[in-house]
Protein backbone atom coordinates (compact mmCIF):
# COMPACT_ATOMS: atom_id res chain seq x y z
CA UNK A 1 0.00 0.00 0.00
CA UNK A 2 1.41 3.34 -0.99
CA UNK A 3 -0.76 5.89 0.71
CA UNK A 4 -0.94 9.34 -0.82
CA UNK A 5 -2.84 10.92 2.05
CA UNK A 6 -2.78 10.60 5.82
CA UNK A 7 -5.61 10.73 8.29
CA UNK A 8 -5.39 12.64 11.53
CA UNK A 9 -4.25 10.87 14.65
CA UNK A 10 -6.83 8.14 14.86
CA UNK A 11 -8.73 7.18 17.96
CA UNK A 12 -9.50 3.54 18.73
CA UNK A 13 -12.65 1.97 17.37
CA UNK A 14 -14.44 1.56 20.69
CA UNK A 15 -17.98 1.94 19.35
CA UNK A 16 -18.07 -0.92 16.84
CA UNK A 17 -15.31 -3.47 17.36
CA UNK A 18 -14.70 -6.11 14.68
CA UNK A 19 -13.19 -9.32 16.08
CA UNK A 20 -10.42 -10.87 14.00
CA UNK A 21 -8.69 -14.24 13.98
CA UNK A 22 -5.10 -14.39 15.21
CA UNK A 23 -2.54 -16.50 13.40
CA UNK A 24 -0.07 -16.80 16.26
CA UNK A 25 -1.06 -19.14 19.11
CA UNK A 26 -0.78 -16.53 21.82
CA UNK A 27 -3.40 -15.19 24.19
CA UNK A 28 -2.53 -11.51 23.89
CA UNK A 29 -5.49 -9.18 23.52
CA UNK A 30 -5.58 -6.67 20.73
CA UNK A 31 -6.78 -3.17 19.94
CA UNK A 32 -9.18 -2.82 17.06
CA UNK A 33 -8.20 -0.59 14.15
CA UNK A 34 -9.96 2.78 13.98
CA UNK A 35 -13.29 2.81 12.18
CA UNK A 36 -12.29 5.66 9.86
CA UNK A 37 -9.25 3.69 8.69
CA UNK A 38 -11.37 0.59 8.07
CA UNK A 39 -13.88 2.66 6.12
CA UNK A 40 -11.10 3.92 3.86
CA UNK A 41 -9.92 0.36 3.25
CA UNK A 42 -13.46 -0.63 2.27
CA UNK A 43 -13.65 2.30 -0.16
CA UNK A 44 -10.31 1.39 -1.74
CA UNK A 45 -11.41 -2.21 -2.33
CA UNK A 46 -14.80 -1.12 -3.69
CA UNK A 47 -13.06 1.18 -6.17
CA UNK A 48 -10.30 -1.23 -7.15
CA UNK A 49 -12.70 -4.14 -7.72
CA UNK A 50 -15.59 -2.01 -9.00
CA UNK A 51 -16.35 -4.06 -12.12
CA UNK A 52 -16.07 -7.40 -10.35
CA UNK A 53 -18.25 -6.16 -7.50
CA UNK A 54 -20.97 -5.03 -9.92
CA UNK A 55 -20.95 -8.47 -11.57
CA UNK A 56 -21.15 -10.15 -8.17
CA UNK A 57 -24.03 -7.91 -7.11
CA UNK A 58 -26.02 -9.10 -10.13
CA UNK A 59 -25.94 -12.55 -8.52
CA UNK A 60 -25.99 -11.46 -4.89
CA UNK A 61 -27.51 -7.98 -4.46
CA UNK A 62 -26.67 -5.95 -1.36
CA UNK A 63 -23.09 -7.27 -1.27
CA UNK A 64 -20.22 -5.11 -0.10
CA UNK A 65 -16.69 -5.18 1.29
CA UNK A 66 -16.25 -5.02 5.07
CA UNK A 67 -12.83 -4.44 6.62
CA UNK A 68 -11.66 -5.46 10.09
CA UNK A 69 -8.34 -5.44 11.88
CA UNK A 70 -6.48 -5.35 15.15
CA UNK A 71 -3.04 -4.69 16.60
CA UNK A 72 -1.75 -7.26 19.09
CA UNK A 73 1.41 -7.31 21.16
CA UNK A 74 3.02 -9.75 18.71
CA UNK A 75 0.96 -9.53 15.54
CA UNK A 76 -1.05 -7.27 13.24
CA UNK A 77 -4.13 -8.72 11.56
CA UNK A 78 -6.28 -7.22 8.80
CA UNK A 79 -9.24 -8.73 6.98
CA UNK A 80 -11.44 -7.76 4.07
CA UNK A 81 -14.69 -9.69 3.67
CA UNK A 82 -17.28 -9.74 0.91
CA UNK A 83 -20.59 -9.92 2.77
CA UNK A 84 -24.18 -10.08 1.58
CA UNK A 85 -27.08 -8.83 3.65
CA UNK A 86 -29.18 -11.72 4.94
CA UNK A 87 -26.47 -14.35 4.32
CA UNK A 88 -24.86 -16.19 7.22
CA UNK A 89 -21.65 -16.95 5.34
CA UNK A 90 -19.28 -14.51 3.67
CA UNK A 91 -15.96 -14.71 1.86
CA UNK A 92 -13.16 -13.32 3.98
CA UNK A 93 -9.47 -12.80 3.22
CA UNK A 94 -7.16 -12.55 6.23
CA UNK A 95 -3.65 -11.09 6.41
CA UNK A 96 -1.23 -11.31 9.33
CA UNK A 97 2.21 -9.90 10.06
CA UNK A 98 4.62 -10.46 12.94
CA UNK A 99 4.89 -7.32 15.06
CA UNK A 100 7.34 -6.11 17.67
CA UNK A 101 6.00 -2.97 19.42
CA UNK A 102 9.45 -2.24 20.85
CA UNK A 103 11.14 -2.11 17.45
CA UNK A 104 11.48 1.21 15.62
CA UNK A 105 10.94 -0.50 12.29
CA UNK A 106 8.76 -1.69 10.68
CA UNK A 107 6.07 0.59 12.02
CA UNK A 108 2.42 -0.25 12.48
CA UNK A 109 1.52 1.67 9.33
CA UNK A 110 4.25 -0.15 7.37
CA UNK A 111 2.85 -3.53 8.34
CA UNK A 112 -0.76 -2.48 7.83
CA UNK A 113 0.12 -1.23 4.36
CA UNK A 114 1.75 -4.55 3.49
CA UNK A 115 -1.23 -6.48 4.92
CA UNK A 116 -3.77 -4.48 2.94
CA UNK A 117 -1.81 -4.94 -0.29
CA UNK A 118 -1.54 -8.67 0.45
CA UNK A 119 -5.31 -8.79 0.85
CA UNK A 120 -5.62 -7.09 -2.52
CA UNK A 121 -3.40 -9.76 -4.06
CA UNK A 122 -5.54 -12.56 -2.62
CA UNK A 123 -8.75 -10.94 -3.79
CA UNK A 124 -7.36 -10.31 -7.29
CA UNK A 125 -7.08 -14.08 -7.71
CA UNK A 126 -10.66 -14.85 -6.70
CA UNK A 127 -12.40 -11.71 -7.95
CA UNK A 128 -11.44 -11.08 -11.57
CA UNK A 129 -13.91 -9.04 -13.64
CA UNK A 130 -12.50 -10.59 -16.83
CA UNK A 131 -13.31 -14.08 -15.58
CA UNK A 132 -17.06 -14.13 -14.91
CA UNK A 133 -16.94 -17.84 -14.16
CA UNK A 134 -14.80 -17.19 -11.07
CA UNK A 135 -17.21 -14.53 -9.86
CA UNK A 136 -20.14 -16.90 -10.28
CA UNK A 137 -18.25 -19.66 -8.50
CA UNK A 138 -17.39 -17.31 -5.64
CA UNK A 139 -21.08 -16.45 -5.27
CA UNK A 140 -22.51 -19.94 -5.60
CA UNK A 141 -19.87 -22.62 -5.06
CA UNK A 142 -17.64 -23.68 -2.15
CA UNK A 143 -14.22 -22.06 -1.98
CA UNK A 144 -12.66 -25.46 -2.61
CA UNK A 145 -13.81 -25.25 -6.22
CA UNK A 146 -11.70 -22.13 -6.82
CA UNK A 147 -8.06 -22.31 -7.87
CA UNK A 148 -5.08 -20.75 -6.08
CA UNK A 149 -7.01 -19.98 -2.90
CA UNK A 150 -4.98 -20.17 0.34
CA UNK A 151 -7.19 -22.14 2.74
CA UNK A 152 -4.47 -22.22 5.43
CA UNK A 153 -2.08 -19.48 6.53
CA UNK A 154 0.32 -19.06 3.60
CA UNK A 155 3.37 -16.80 3.42
CA UNK A 156 3.67 -14.29 0.57
CA UNK A 157 5.85 -11.24 -0.04
CA UNK A 158 4.09 -7.88 0.07
CA UNK A 159 5.95 -4.56 0.00
CA UNK A 160 9.16 -6.54 0.65
CA UNK A 161 7.69 -7.95 3.85
CA UNK A 162 6.56 -11.45 4.79
CA UNK A 163 2.79 -11.50 5.17
CA UNK A 164 0.64 -14.52 5.92
CA UNK A 165 -2.72 -14.81 4.16
CA UNK A 166 -5.69 -17.15 3.98
CA UNK A 167 -9.30 -17.10 2.81
CA UNK A 168 -12.40 -18.70 4.34
CA UNK A 169 -16.17 -18.31 4.68
CA UNK A 170 -16.32 -16.62 8.09
CA UNK A 171 -18.62 -13.63 8.44
CA UNK A 172 -17.24 -10.67 10.43
CA UNK A 173 -20.69 -9.12 10.67
CA UNK A 174 -21.87 -12.01 12.86
CA UNK A 175 -18.80 -11.67 15.07
CA UNK A 176 -19.43 -7.95 15.35
CA UNK A 177 -23.03 -8.58 16.42
CA UNK A 178 -21.88 -10.94 19.16
CA UNK A 179 -19.33 -8.40 20.35
CA UNK A 180 -21.97 -5.67 20.38
CA UNK A 181 -24.21 -7.87 22.51
CA UNK A 182 -21.42 -8.17 25.08
CA UNK A 183 -20.95 -4.42 25.11
CA UNK A 184 -24.68 -3.93 25.75
CA UNK A 185 -25.04 -6.54 28.48
CA UNK A 186 -21.63 -6.62 30.19
CA UNK A 187 -20.32 -3.30 31.59
CA UNK A 188 -17.07 -4.95 32.68
CA UNK A 189 -16.44 -5.99 29.08
CA UNK A 190 -16.75 -2.37 27.93
CA UNK A 191 -14.29 -1.19 30.56
CA UNK A 192 -11.79 -3.90 29.65
CA UNK A 193 -12.15 -3.17 25.94
CA UNK A 194 -11.58 0.56 26.36
CA UNK A 195 -8.52 -0.04 28.52
CA UNK A 196 -6.95 -2.37 25.97
CA UNK A 197 -7.72 -0.14 23.00
CA UNK A 198 -6.33 2.99 24.65
CA UNK A 199 -2.87 1.76 23.59
CA UNK A 200 -3.71 2.54 19.97
CA UNK A 201 -4.11 6.25 20.65
CA UNK A 202 -0.38 6.71 20.12
CA UNK A 203 -0.39 4.98 16.75
CA UNK A 204 -0.49 7.13 13.66
CA UNK A 205 -2.54 5.26 11.08
CA UNK A 206 -2.35 6.28 7.43
CA UNK A 207 -5.32 5.89 5.15
CA UNK A 208 -4.84 3.84 1.97
CA UNK A 209 -5.65 5.49 -1.34
CA UNK A 210 -4.80 2.72 -3.84
CA UNK A 211 -4.04 -0.98 -3.84
CA UNK A 212 -0.56 -2.18 -4.80
CA UNK A 213 -1.31 -5.81 -5.64
CA UNK A 214 1.20 -8.22 -7.12
CA UNK A 215 -0.28 -8.13 -10.56
CA UNK A 216 -1.60 -5.40 -12.79
CA UNK A 217 -5.04 -4.05 -12.13
CA UNK A 218 -7.43 -5.13 -14.85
Amino acid sequence: MKSKTKSALATPNTTSPNPVEKRLPTSSKGSQLPSDYLKMVEEVFANHFELALKSYQEIRPSSRFVASGAVFADEIVATVALVTDGQLSATTAHASADFDPKASSPTVQDLLSACVDALGTVWSTAFDAEKPETIQALAEAPLTELENIPFEWTSIDSNQRKIFVKMDKTNPILDQAADQWLKTHDPDYVTTLETEESETEKLFVTGPSTLNVQRKKR
